[in-house]
């Protein structure tokens, strides 16, 4: 059987390319004839590139849909006091999410949490079911950190080392 040959027309009929082409055309040409109203009056005929495009634009403002042209005497308001300014009140506390690390060892799961100036007795630190939650405050600062453990650790309290305001949590895993 003879390999059929096809033509460029066909081409792009398959691959959908006129048909980008098509609507590509015709919202540029759109756009050309949208450019063109700036200069247009409200109401009008326009005629482009052999098209007639007729068009009624409604009123841009209220007072020139009820027919009022002029502008209306301005009232004197009543003079307001002027509102109090609101500023932010400063909290006492800014909480941070500490910078972690974790590394699977062999018998334990280690995290190494970054606490600069917090003090061993300002660290709370406990593992519920699979979560282990980090709680530490110094001064302005207080550092709180959640993350989600799925292996099965030995029950009791994470082992804790504080050193030059690194945290060393480490979780015993069960055999």
């Amino acid at each position: 059987m003879p390999k059929k040959e096809w033509s460029d027309r066909e081409k792009e009929d398959v691959t959908g390319v006129a048909g980008l082409n098509k609507i590509a055309r015709g919202l540029s040409d759109l756009f050309n004839v949208l450019a063109d109203f700036d200069n247009l009056p409200r109401r009008g005929r326009h005629e482009k590139d052999g098209r007639v495009m007729e068009y009624s634009f409604g009123a841009r403002t209220l007072r020139e849909a009820a027919g009022e042209t002029e502008e209306p005497p301005e009232e004197e308001a009543p003079q307001r006091e002027a509102p109090r300014h609101r500023t932010a009140r400063a909290r006492s506390t800014e909480i941070l999410e500490p910078v972690t690390d974790m590394f699977d060892e062999a018998n334990a799961l280690v995290f190494l949490f970054e606490l600069p100036g917090v003090e061993r007795k300002d660290v709370h630190c406990t593992l519920d079911g699979d979560i282990l939650l980090l709680d530490a405050k110094t001064g302005d600062r207080h550092y709180r950190k959640e993350v989600l453990v799925e292996e099965k650790f030995v029950p009791g309290a994470p082992q804790l080392d504080l050193r030059n305001g690194v945290l060393e949590v480490r979780l015993a895993k069960q055999n």
